[in-house]
C-alpha cells in the first residue's frame, strides 16, 4: 500500500476516534438499530402497538455531559430527612427520541413509598402468595423534560432497573421501560422502548329512567389491566384509580 494512503486512512482513523469521543462526552450515540426482545410476553406487546422506538438512556450531569450507561443513581437510604433535596438527590439523564434530544432533570421522590411497605404477589390462587418487604435505597423519581434549556414536559419515572415510567410532552404521553432480559455488556447501553399513551375513550352513561336527577359529575372506577398479558400481572399488584367522567 502507498505511504500516501495508509497516511489518509491513519488520519481518518484519528478523525472517527476523535468524533467517538466528543459523542460519548455529550451524551450521544448512535440511535440502536433492531433490537431482540427476549421477554416473549413483552415482545407480544411492543409489536402489536401501533409505533413505538428504541432508545439509549444515558446518565448524565447537569451540563449535560456524559457520566454513565448505567441508569441507577446512587444514593443512601439512611439519610436524615433534613439532608434530603440536596445536591446528592439530583439525577439527570439525556434520551435521543423522535430525533430530539429530551434532557430529563429529575430529583429522588423520597416519600413515594413507606420505608416499611410489603409487596403482596399472587399467582392465580391464594396457595401461590409470595410477601417480599421492602429493601434498598429509594429509586423513585420526578421532574421536568427540558429541550434546548426550555422546560417542555414532566417526568415520573423508577430507575430501580432501568428506566421505567411516564413523561408528558406538548403532543401527548409517553411511556418508557427497559427490554427486559436484555444481555448487558459492560460499559454498554440498555435499550429501552417509548410508546405513546393510547387514551381510551370511557362510555357515556345515559341518563337516569326513574325520574332522578344525578350529578353531571361522577366517579367511575376503571380497572388498570396489564395491556401486555392480563393473566400474567400477579393479583396482589393489580390498581385501581378513580377519573371523573363529565357528562
Amino acid at each position: 500500500m502507498p505511504c500516501a494512503q495508509r497516511s489518509w486512512l491513519a488520519n481518518l482513523s484519528v478523525v472517527a476516534q476523535l468524533l467517538n469521543f466528543g459523542a460519548l462526552c455529550y451524551g450521544r450515540q448512535p440511535l440502536p438499530g433492531p433490537v431482540h426482545f427476549p421477554d416473549r410476553r413483552q415482545e407480544h406487546f411492543i409489536k402489536a402497538l401501533p409505533e413505538y422506538h428504541v432508545v439509549a438512556p444515558v446518565r448524565v450531569d447537569a451540563s449535560g455531559h456524559f457520566l454513565s450507561y448505567g441508569l441507577h443513581h446512587p444514593i443512601s437510604s439512611s439519610r436524615r430527612k433534613r439532608d434530603l433535596g440536596g445536591p446528592e438527590d439530583q439525577v439527570y439523564y439525556r434520551i435521543s427520541h423522535e430525533e430530539k434530544d429530551l434532557f430529563f432533570n429529575l430529583t429522588v421522590n423520597q416519600g413515594f413509598l413507606s420505608k416499611s411497605y410489603i409487596v403482596e404477589r399472587r399467582y392465580g390462587n391464594l396457595s401461590h402468595v409470595k410477601m417480599v418487604a421492602s429493601s434498598g435505597p429509594p429509586c423513585h423519581l420526578r421532574g421536568t423534560v427540558l429541550q434546548q434549556g426550555t422546560r417542555i414536559g414532566t417526568a415520573a419515572l423508577s430507575a430501580c432497573h432501568g428506566l421505567t415510567g411516564l413523561f408528558h410532552l406538548p403532543h401527548g404521553d409517553f411511556f418508557i421501560e427497559p427490554i427486559k432480559k436484555h444481555p448487558l455488556a459492560e460499559g454498554g447501553y440498555h435499550p429501552h422502548i417509548i410508546y405513546r399513551r393510547q387514551r381510551r375513550r370511557v362510555p357515556e352513561m345515559k341518563e337516569p329512567t326513574c325520574g332522578l336527577k344525578e350529578p353531571k359529575t361522577f366517579p367511575i372506577w376503571r380497572f388498570h389491566e396489564d395491556i401486555a398479558d392480563p393473566s400474567s400481572r400477579p393479583l396482589g399488584l393489580k390498581v385501581w384509580s378513580l377519573d371523573q367522567q363529565h357528562q
